[in-house]
């Protein structure tokens, strides 16, 4: 019998892991769907939070509770002077509930997109909100809806604050996930990191087969071959 020493196997040679130059979220295309549903969701109750708040200030300074949804009819009718009937109400429940809706989308598309952490979405919230008391009041108000800047109508100092400190503000809480989860898929992984989604477990080699078709054992490197 002839003993033979079998030369041991080079370590099989692995290149270093590469962080992806581009994050994942720059890949993925923009969920709309997803952005419009949380969107119109954040507007009902951000809107409800709106009047609710506006209902509060109504009853404070003696006036019915209802009297706010009177003042949204003038927006359907474009009048200066809002009638106060049951079907005024209505109408200006759902043309309150509408825009909500609208403005709750427009927060989702225009915005959340290009916020990336929850501060910067607390202070994007809060500006959006102010400018949709610019825009509703000092502009609209000024020109197509006057009963919005009249002396008998809302109360500007109130409106102002509640804009971004109740719609604004009520809006955050229905996309406090997405720059959370962004971020954290945006971090580049350490030098050397090995995604376990793209290396399920070791790679085996084959052994190494004799001319005769038997195996080696790999593991013993001096061998008896007969």
């Amino acid at each position: 019998m002839a003993l033979l020493k079998e030369r041991p196997h080079a370590p099989h040679m692995h290149m270093p892991h590469m962080p992806h130059v581009i994050s994942e979220p720059e890949l993925r295309p923009l969920d709309l769907g997803g952005l419009l549903a949380r969107g119109a969701a954040a507007g009902i109750f951000a809107g409800m939070g709106f009047l609710l708040a506006n209902m509060w200030f109504a009853v404070s300074q003696g006036m019915p509770g209802i009297s706010p949804l009177y003042a949204m009819s003038t927006v359907f009718h474009a009048s200066d002077i809002p009638v106060a009937n049951p079907t005024e109400a209505i109408l200006g429940l759902t043309v309150h509930i509408a825009l909500s809706l609208g403005f709750g989308m427009g927060f989702a598309l225009l915005l959340v997109p290009l916020l990336r952490s929850v501060p910067a979405l607390v202070l994007g919230a809060l500006v959006y909100g102010l400018a949709l008391y610019v825009l509703n009041f000092q502009i609209l108000g000024r020109t197509v809806f006057e009963f919005f800047t009249n002396l008998q109508g809302p109360n500007q100092l109130f409106e102002a604050l509640v804009h971004p400190l109740i719609f604004g503000l009520l809006l955050v809480l229905f996309f406090l996930g997405r720059p959370l989860e962004r971020s954290r898929r945006a971090e580049p992984q350490p030098r050397g990191h090995r995604d376990p989604r793209h290396h399920p477990g070791p790679v085996r080699h084959a052994e190494p087969a004799r001319a005769d078709g038997a195996i080696t054992n790999a593991t013993h490197p001096d061998a008896f071959v007969p």
